[in-house]
């Protein structure tokens, strides 16, 4: 049954009544610092779409009572200030002096290549983006950058959010947030990570990662990229040589599945790929090596149809409000929950707890000794 948004008032009581993680919140956001919390802004979004930012909270019985009294449509967490932004009017000086680093993902930016959904319509095939970006972002947030406490949240809907924990990344202002944002987005001619000679160390780490997720070639032929030729010339077309485009296309041509075309790229582009080959049979027979103009094809290739497309103006702004985990998506009742990416390959859209489902997953999960 689909979820009925009109009853989302009355699924909510129930569920800040009986299933929100109050104490779970609210000791994540006080890191162990009993002056944290107070100084922490919450923002509520109410039933018409009423917004009120700047509330503060001292203690887990303040924040349940407001919660229950309020019954709030949407929670979101902005910064830590200087002062508690309830009393933010009684001073002069009132600024933000921490948050986590975070970073949104949604579907919807990937909608020029995603040929089985559109807009808000999100699926199992499309969620493969999602795991994806999860790989690379978490892979180069540890090892570029040396983060360590990373959470991923779902965001109810079609993305994904990531909150880098870190002090050290708590304490980054507005201009270091940018930086970081820039050196992950690797598209674009201002910072261009990869061009038709020279590869960024971290974009030839992200292509590896992708390749190597156990989703890409799923991507590939769920999304029909090499099903007709004029799907596949918009994947040519990233190659810089002509005279390597048209190569590509009559083989293309010649074969009769996407695989085969798939195929056909990997033994020509990936070096790694051809390596291998050689290494078990010296003597097999491969396609010359692509020349200097078009040896980065396959990186463009990769890196353009399924590297994280991040909006980065979530990530620059340190008092920019986000969606708390925990959080009911008004639109689909899914509950916004952390995940385990030690197990994303495994998720499932159809698995997630739904707001109007949770007294039915609870007695299921009770009857089974889940929980």
């Amino acid at each position: 049954m689909d979820f009925i948004p009109e009853r989302l008032e009355f699924y909510l009581k129930k569920y800040y009544l009986t299933n929100y993680p109050y104490n779970l919140m609210l000791k994540w956001l006080s890191y162990g610092k009993a002056n944290l919390l107070p100084n922490r802004e919450f923002a509520f979004i109410l039933k018409d779409d009423i917004h009120i930012r700047f509330l503060s909270f001292r203690t887990l019985d303040e924040f349940k009572e407001k919660i229950l009294r309020t019954n709030p449509f949407k929670i979101d967490i902005g910064a830590v200030y200087n002062r508690p932004p309830l009393d933010r009017k009684k001073f002069a000086d009132f600024y933000a002096v921490e948050r986590e680093l975070v970073f949104d993902i949604d579907l919807t930016d990937y909608d020029l290549i995603r040929n089985c959904c559109k807009e808000a319509k999100v699926c199992n095939k499309c969620w493969r983006w999602i795991i994806i970006a999860v790989k690379v972002l978490n892979l180069l947030l540890k090892s570029q950058f040396g983060f360590k406490h990373l959470l991923w949240v779902f965001s109810g809907r079609r993305g994904i959010h990531c909150w880098v924990a870190d002090q050290k990344a708590r304490s980054l202002n507005n201009k270091a947030r940018e930086a970081v944002a820039k050196y992950l987005i690797i598209q674009g001619k201002e910072n261009s990570a990869i061009t038709k000679y020279r590869v960024h160390p971290m974009a030839e780490i992200a292509f590896r990662c992708i390749l190597d997720s156990g989703e890409f070639e799923n991507l590939i032929f769920e999304q029909g990229w090499f099903d007709t030729q004029e799907e596949w010339n918009k994947i040519l077309n990233l190659c810089p040589d002509v005279e390597m485009r048209e190569i590509m296309d009559k083989e293309f041509r010649r074969v009769n599945t996407p695989q085969d075309r798939w195929e056909l790229i990997t033994m020509r582009f990936d070096q790694e790929k051809r390596a291998k080959i050689k290494e078990e049979n010296a003597a097999t027979k491969l396609p010359n090596i692509p020349n200097e103009l078009s040896i980065n094809f396959l990186r463009f290739f990769v890196l353009e149809y399924a590297y994280p497309k991040l909006d980065e103006k979530v990530t620059v702004g340190i008092n920019h409000l986000l969606k708390a985990p925990f959080t009911v998506h008004p639109k689909t009742g899914f509950i916004a929950v952390p995940l385990n990416i030690e197990d994303i390959n495994n998720f499932n859209l159809n698995e997630l707890p739904r707001v109007d489902k949770l007294e039915e997953i609870g007695s299921e999960n009770s009857s089974s000794g889940k929980f």
